[in-house]
């Protein structure tokens, strides 16, 4: 009984066989037990994560790919790795987890693994609850090899206000990615936070898998956070978080943003805009209280095969729905990709943004947001028949 005290918790993972009338044979794996802080998990070969807040949860990968390992951590906890057999190993079909307390000596567990060593770095985990609503990604087996992303979320400015529920936009659009999108983890570049300097290195970063691949990718790039325009000039430009919003110089220029895909030669880009160029923040108050009005920004047209999804037109604000806990752009950006389980044309989503954000920014905040479309001349007639995986 002493030894059994340093267990901590038992999960229960049960294998129920689903089925799908398109695609692959999908097992639903069910966690049970309690926790009471989020655990991360990674699954298989693919490195896919899922941030672990409550149980019971479930989860599916495809029947072809069990035997499939399971590796969970936390900020304090390491965890036995355990591995879901083609078949449960017992009758019953469970297979056990053991949470191990690392402070205590190492203990064997008798069900079916042996305790981890306790050598392992120990990772501040931040994450959402990904079981429930619109957190929930559905998952499709799908594999975008030749897809790639970039996610930038900045919630936390050093000079400025903070811009609500951007750190769980980008977490959420970073799960659909992996999930729904069936990239990896190699194939998302995601920066919280971002500086100057990190803009910087994540535009390089982007640029040398298209040099790798002749540009031969699909790219979506999502930025939730700050944009300002430039008093002067009208120029709109995204904010990093090392700077207060009183001089341009220090922030990243759409126009800039802009040339540099278009120089990569990229065979799709979709650039997806939660932010205003008005000054103007999430909850209506200016960025810079001084500056007192809103500015329409001068609207920056993409060349090339990008294609620009904006939160706003013209001066409006970029509103949060903080019911969901999320961008109201970003939202439905999820929502409509929940339902159609990623199988949507950008002209369909697009559709469904506009009509969705602008009716419920009139119910919810009493003003209007009105989600903006931007395509180069030479996409006009073709890109709202595209996918943000198309091969063309």
């Amino acid at each position: 009984m002493k030894e059994t005290s340093r267990i901590i918790l038992v999960l229960a993972l049960l294998l129920m066989p689903t089925f799908a009338w398109a695609g692959p044979k999908l097992v639903k794996i069910k966690l049970t037990g309690t926790i009471k802080e989020d655990v991360e998990m990674t699954v298989g070969r693919s490195g896919r994560k899922e941030i672990i807040s409550s149980l019971p949860y479930t989860f599916q990968v495809a029947k072809d790919e069990l035997p499939i390992r399971l590796q969970f951590r936390s900020n304090s906890y390491h965890y036995v790795d355990i591995t879901i057999p083609t078949k449960p190993v017992d009758e019953i079909g469970h297979v056990y987890l053991v949470k191990v307390d690392t402070n205590a000596p190492l203990f064997a567990n008798n069900s079916t693994q042996t305790a981890i060593t306790n050598q392992q770095e120990k990772v501040e985990i931040k994450g959402i609850d990904t079981s429930q609503g619109i957190n929930k990604a559905p998952y499709t087996g799908k594999k975008s090899e030749n897809t790639f992303a970039l996610i930038i979320a900045n919630e936390e400015y050093e000079m400025a206000g903070n811009v609500a529920m951007a750190t769980n936009d980008g977490l959420a659009v970073k799960e659909y990615f992996s999930k729904t999108f069936g990239l990896t983890d190699k194939q998302i570049l995601y920066y919280p936070n971002a500086t100057f300097g990190k803009m910087v290195k994540a535009i390089r970063d982007v640029k040398s898998i298209a040099q790798a691949y002749n540009g031969k990718i699909n790219l979506i790039v999502y930025y939730a956070g700050h944009g300002i325009p430039d008093n002067a000039t009208k120029n709109a430009y995204l904010m990093p978080v090392d700077a207060d919003g009183s001089d341009p110089s220090v922030c990243y220029s759409l126009r800039r943003v802009y040339d540099e895909l278009d120089a990569m030669h990229l065979n799709q880009c979709v650039v997806l805009l939660d932010a205003c160029f008005s000054g103007a923040q999430r909850d209506g108050d200016m960025i810079i209280a001084a500056r007192g009005v809103a500015i329409k920004a001068k609207k920056e047209k993409p060349k090339g095969s990008t294609i620009i999804m904006s939160a706003t037109s013209d001066e409006q604000t970029a509103f949060s729905y903080e019911e969901q806990k999320h961008g109201l752009f970003t939202y439905f950006f999820l929502k409509c990709l929940q339902e159609n389980k990623g199988k949507v044309t950008l002209g369909e989503l697009a559709d469904y943004i506009s009509k969705n954000v602008s009716q419920q920014s009139v119910l919810i905040n009493g003003k209007k947001q009105t989600p903006s479309i931007i395509v180069p001349d030479d996409m006009e007639n073709d890109w709202r028949s595209r996918k943000f995986t198309d091969t063309k």
